[in-house]
């Protein structure tokens, strides 16, 4: 069994002016053929789902991220995912410049200047918060649909775990780099994750993949995150730089951290230095040693044929291969059969064998329900305004008629949450759907 992920970095939606929208757009529909093609020719034949590791649009214009919803609904039914099955993280170029008011550039200039104590300050009070985080309005509504959030307290973003064995998954998180981008020139080296990112849990068969924007070398307070990185993750995956880079190191005999800077999907000016290209990623695991195998199979634009094909320049003849010692799969011991519960066999009036086929298709239901939530979230966050949204929540009586407050992205999805735990997953379904039609 192997996972399938289309990787992609630097897409910048809305960076298109004149004729070189026409030359990007056929680039695009070019990288659809592409990935269709060649995720079929693996072993699975279809994708997991998508990767962005960042800078989505151009200037985080609700536009952009409209142009970009429509495109990655093309590209996940190209690759056989799920529409829902798409992970972001933010970039630089997500972030509205237009909502960086003077009093939200000195937040971010005293941040920079006074490091982590100062983020945390800002961090504390909700007003303060909100100051920080409207640059990237149109941003969580685009996130959000994929549920992939921003944590407005500065915490690293919702996981999604994926099985690859019996016992043995992988998890990918997200890093909000760009949480203090801005106009400032001391960007390079001077942004800041926090205190709050730095930390991720250990969990015995379970190993995690990280998804940030931009690389290490970027952030102040690299040098404790990525211990953090080093010892916690076994890959680390950035864009930013729009410049494809690899490699692996061996932190320690039984850990082992691999590296994987992205190009650019579309750069800003496309050249021999700066081609488009994208990135498909293979796990496997390697059972006989209990450790996991990343194929990265790099694809780059040939301007002769006008079409994507293996990027040989960056990867030895397009490809290139690690074996990851993973120390958190070695500490769960495998077991032979699964444990069974015969309190349930009795109750069920199950044998053994039925009971298993029982367990299955629950699993395949409750597997079924999520998606069915996932795609619904998707439609409610991406397709409706601000105001449908809020009467959908007040008509289902998530929020009462007299509210008055603001509407943050936290209090949305809150209700939505309350809505599905209270079964009422269809009706929203069956009013995001009216609205549409209207």
């Amino acid at each position: 069994m192997s996972l399938i992920f289309v990787h992609l970095s630097d897409i910048h939606f809305g960076q298109e002016k004149g004729g070189h929208l026409h030359i990007n757009d056929d680039v695009k529909e070019q990288l659809l053929l592409d990935a269709r093609e060649y995720v079929s020719q693996l072993t699975n034949k279809k994708a997991e789902g998508i990767i962005i590791s960042g800078d989505i649009a151009y200037g985080g214009k609700s536009s952009e991220y409209d142009v970009a919803g429509k495109w990655l609904d093309r590209l996940t039914a190209a690759v056989g995912c799920e529409i829902t099955a798409v992970q972001v993280v933010p970039g630089n170029h997500d972030i509205d410049l237009v909502e960086l008011t003077p009093i939200t550039q000195h937040i971010i200039d005293d941040i920079i200047e006074k490091g982590e104590a100062a983020l945390d300050s800002y961090l504390e009070r909700e007003s303060d918060r909100e100051l920080i985080y409207k640059r990237f309005h149109a941003y969580r509504r685009f996130a959000e649909a994929y549920d992939c959030p921003l944590d407005s307290e500065g915490r690293i973003s919702k996981d999604h775990i994926f099985e690859i064995a019996p016992d043995r998954r992988l998890k990918f998180l997200g890093l909000n780099t760009a949480l203090i981008c801005s106009k400032s020139p001391k960007e390079n080296g001077g942004l800041i994750l926090g205190k709050r990112q730095h930390v991720i849990p250990i969990e015995p068969g379970l190993e995690t993949v990280v998804i940030a924007h931009h690389p290490l070398n970027w952030i102040q307070d690299s040098k404790e995150a990525g211990r953090y990185i080093k010892n916690r993750a076994r890959v680390f995956i950035s864009g930013h730089e729009h410049m494809p880079s690899h490699k692996i190191e061996n932190v320690d005999a039984v850990t082992d951290l691999v590296t994987l800077a992205s190009g650019a999907t579309a750069p800003p000016t496309a050249n021999d230095e700066y081609n488009y290209c994208y990135n498909i990623l293979e796990f496997e695991w390697l059972e006989e040693e209990d450790a996991l195998v990343l194929n990265i199979y790099g694809r780059t634009w040939d301007y002769e044929n006008l079409k994507f094909v293996s990027d040989k320049v960056h990867f030895t003849n397009g490809t290139q291969c690690y074996k990851i010692n993973c120390p958190n799969f070695k500490k769960l011991v495998r077991s032979a059969q699964p444990q069974i519960d015969k309190s349930i066999i009795e109750e069920e009036n199950l044998g053994e064998n039925a009971f298993k086929e029982f367990m299955e298709i629950t699993k395949e239901g409750v597997m079924e329900e999520e998606k069915e939530v996932h795609f619904v979230l998707l439609k409610f966050f991406r397709d409706l305004s601000s105001g449908e949204r809020l009467s959908l929540l007040i008509e289902l009586g998530a929020i009462p008629d007299n509210w008055n407050s603001s509407l943050t992205h936290g209090v949305e999805r809150s209700a939505f949450n309350k809505l599905v735990q209270d079964g009422k997953l269809q009706q929203i379904h069956d009013k995001i759907n009216q609205i549409l039609q209207k």
